[in-house]
């Protein structure tokens, strides 16, 4: 099932698939936040990337999960550069996130996350209410000018009545 929200699909390559679902399957806990958890969410703003924040970084099973599906782990932990992941084919949009403006410890925003479906894979994201401080936290041009699409898409997920209901 893909998240669908007026008209917008987020859909995943065959190379993030499959690194997602190494993920899963080796029981690593991690959020998809920024734009890219916005834009699972229905949110119209354009990314380029997916912002995934791992709850240990330096857990080995990362690097596992990477070779698995056919990619590289670089940890960062020699160097001023953050963790990477590379060499993953068609799946070359994943940034590793170490520090997110506003927003409490990972822990505390696990508890917090939406469970999203996108590509039969479940999802941790970050709420849009949580995405909107973060990124009025950052307080740079891109994230600020963001903000009215974010809070437009909010509404629209607020008005929309619960499967509850």
């Amino acid at each position: 099932m893909v998240l669908e929200l007026r008209g917008f699909a987020m859909l995943l390559t065959p190379g993030e698939r499959r690194f997602l679902l190494e993920l899963h399957q080796r029981g690593i806990r991690y959020l998809l936040i920024g734009a890219s958890a916005a834009n699972a969410q229905g949110a119209r703003i354009a990314t380029v990337d997916m912002d995934l924040w791992f709850e240990d970084a330096t857990d080995p099973r990362i690097a596992e999960a990477a070779k698995a599906a056919g990619g590289v782990w670089v940890s960062g932990a020699f160097g001023m550069r953050p963790p990477q992941i590379g060499g993953l084919a068609d799946a070359d949009r994943f940034d590793v996130v170490t520090h997110a403006d506003g927003l409490d410890s990972f822990e505390r925003e696990f508890s917090r996350a939406k469970s999203i479906e996108i590509d039969e894979i479940a999802l941790k994201v970050l709420p849009l209410e949580r995405i909107i401080v973060s990124k009025r936290a950052a307080g740079r041009s891109r994230d600020l000018a963001q903000i009215p699409a974010l809070e437009e898409a909010l509404a629209v997920l607020k008005e929309k009545p619960s499967a509850d209901e």
